[in-house]
């Protein structure tokens, strides 16, 4: 009897702690999300965030970003960040231009790279972030890593918008 009672607690402690170990696992996964959310990431955010509804459909916090990333899609086409991952630029060489000035040029890269199809769009929060002075050379590379260096460069992180990708001050 006693070891039934003991075999019986130790099973439904294992249950629990089972139990206990997916929850903390969906939790790890929407703080993940959420991250990669809070970064622009929108793409990885909705890959990870879309994991936590399935497994707790009602998860309020989930509901709302995942409704904010779907209203950051580009209908018919995907995400903003996908599109420029598949423009592939042949070579990026700017030496101590402006932040600004970095974009315009990268705007005719990708036109040029994908025949006017990709004509990204670029805003920059900030007097002192657009007059940001930068040099970069890159060869085959998507213009998707692009912003991204042109945004370690110049201290700020680059957010994928509806249809523009903006550059904010890193520490805000």
């Amino acid at each position: 009897m006693k070891t039934r009672c003991l075999v019986s607690g130790l099973v439904a402690g294992w249950l629990l702690v089972g139990a206990a170990g997916a929850a903390d696992d969906t939790q790890v996964l929407f703080q993940m999300g959420r991250a990669a959310f809070y970064k622009g990431d929108f793409e990885q955010a909705h890959e990870l965030l879309r994991q936590v509804e399935a497994r707790q459909p009602n998860h309020f916090e989930t509901k709302a970003l995942l409704a904010q990333i779907r209203a950051q899609m580009k209908p018919g086409s995907g995400l903003l960040k996908k599109t420029y991952a598949g423009v592939n630029l042949q070579k990026v060489e700017f030496a101590e231009v402006t932040l600004e000035e970095a974009v315009q040029a990268l705007r005719v890269l990708a036109r040029n790279a994908t025949e006017g199809r990709v004509s990204p769009n670029f805003i920059i929060k900030g007097e002192d972030l657009r007059n940001k002075v930068v040099s970069l050379h890159l060869e085959g590379i998507p213009l998707s890593e692009a912003i991204e260096y042109l945004a370690r460069l110049s201290g700020a992180r680059p957010v994928y918008e509806a249809h523009a990708v903006v550059f904010q001050p890193a520490a805000g």
